[in-house]
């Protein structure tokens, strides 16, 4: 078993060599996951000198960890965010997972990357059958008013779509996609440095202080001068910044990938080739691999971090609780990665005393972090059109949090019990 990304060997990053630290800028980015990069490349475009640093290498962040899938779900529902801001704001703030998902689809098409990119649609199980008529009148609901497509999938048709006697039916999203995030990462930072971005990994921004109109920035290389600092570290926010790490909840994502299987027999677990996600409170997901020669799963394994030994039997265990013919099966890689969540689930977008940030994807990174990056890079050039539904909204913060969520382990032990009661319910009547 491999203790990395499954994606980095899909991938040839020799090329990427770093660069000595400029004395001056005109926009330091700290952070060079899909954020950092996707504002870099509209700054750049203007003609700016920017610079991306990172105090990791390629592929410790969880850009080249994640599962790879792409949504346009933000986590809070219309019903719940209307209760909030009223329904025209509701509306607006929803809109923004379409006009994200939308965006990186055409981007990824018009720059022409190679990633792997395939609008395969998400299959979300129910776990229950109560879960699954929440899902039925959500479906309704999801395009009468937000115009979302759906379809719902009974558990009669159900093996259809996954070969699974675990879930009691679900829906379809046949927009959703998948790609490799290793190699959409890697294209992004080709296209960075093309455009004369200075990528600098294994560069730790340590301290900084604001003169005038101007950032002085020690980093581990070294002090530099910038008009603009933007922060794009997500859940690896540390107290550095200490208003963005009081407002940021990391989270450990842990993913298994198999040993290659028959691609006949992945098919026959997989018939529609969709990317999978269920309703339990503990959330997982899993997918073939784009070559179809291999499953990966991801998610939340334990309450608390534990070494990646551990996680990938925990976590095979689920993936067999899913498919139980793999129960001999072996993990070819395990890794895990973090994601970073607010306390209002929403993503956050803006600036603080001079300091452009975004953040707090909740799950739903790859086209948020993308989409709101590129916003944040024309906010940070002040072009017209950098506006976006979550600008006015306020990044929420607890009293006496300071970035170390010493919540999340009986949270995540309370749902774990609910998921595992609840579904076991089911599977013993059945029996």
């Amino acid at each position: 078993m491999k203790n990395y990304s499954y994606w980095l060997d899909t991938i040839d990053y020799d090329f990427f060599k770093s660069s000595e630290l400029p004395k001056n800028l005109d926009v330091l980015i700290v952070g060079f996951g899909y954020t950092g990069l996707n504002a870099a490349i509209q700054i750049a475009k203007e003609g700016r000198f920017v610079c991306v640093i990172d105090k990791n290498d390629f592929g410790d962040g969880c850009s080249s960890k994640n599962g790879g899938q792409i949504s346009n779900l933000l986590k809070p529902s219309l019903e719940i965010l209307t209760k909030k801001y009223g329904f025209e704001k509701a509306t607006q703030i929803r809109s923004e997972g379409t006009n994200a998902l939308n965006w990186l689809l055409g981007f990824i098409k018009s720059e022409n990357f190679k990633c792997d990119l395939k609008k395969d649609g998400r299959f979300h199980g129910a776990h229950t059958p109560e879960e699954y008529d929440k899902l039925a009148y959500q479906s309704q609901n999801l395009f009468t008013k937000e115009g979302i497509e759906t379809y719902v999938v009974s558990k009669k048709d159900q093996k259809n779509e996954i070969n699974t006697e675990l879930y009691h039916g679900g829906i379809v999203f046949p927009q959703h996609a998948s790609l490799n995030p290793g190699k959409y990462h890697l294209e992004l930072i080709k296209k960075a440095m093309k455009l004369g971005v200075q990528v600098i990994p294994k560069c730790e921004m340590r301290d900084f202080r604001k003169i005038n109109e101007e950032f002085n920035i020690t980093t581990s290389n070294g002090i530099v001068k910038s008009r603009h600092l933007v922060i794009a570290t997500n859940g690896y926010t540390s107290n550095v910044t200490p208003w963005l790490n009081r407002r940021n909840i990391p989270i450990g994502s842990y993913v298994i990938a198999t040993e290659e299987l028959a691609e006949d027999y992945i098919k026959s677990l997989f018939p529609s080739n969709r990317h999978i996600t269920d309703t339990c409170r503990v959330i997982y997901y899993f997918r073939p691999s784009p070559d179809n020669k291999r499953i990966l799963f991801g998610g939340r394994v334990s309450s608390k971090e534990i070494s990646l030994l551990k996680s990938g039997p925990l976590l095979m265990k689920d993936l067999t609780r899913v498919f139980p013919s793999l129960s001999n099966v072996k993990i070819s890689y395990s890794w895990m990665g973090y994601v970073s969540y607010s306390f209002d689930q929403l993503p956050h977008i803006g600036h603080d005393n001079g300091i452009f940030y975004s953040m707090g994807y909740c799950g739903s990174g790859i086209a948020l972090s993308s989409y709101l990056g590129m916003k944040l890079g024309k906010k940070v050039i002040n072009k017209k059109d950098n506006m976006t539904a979550f600008d006015d909204l306020i990044f929420p913060t607890r009293p006496f949090y300071n970035g170390r969520p010493w919540f999340l382990p009986a949270l995540v032990e309370l749902y774990k019990f609910r998921d595992s009661w609840e579904m076991n319910k089911y599977i013993n009547r059945d029996q």
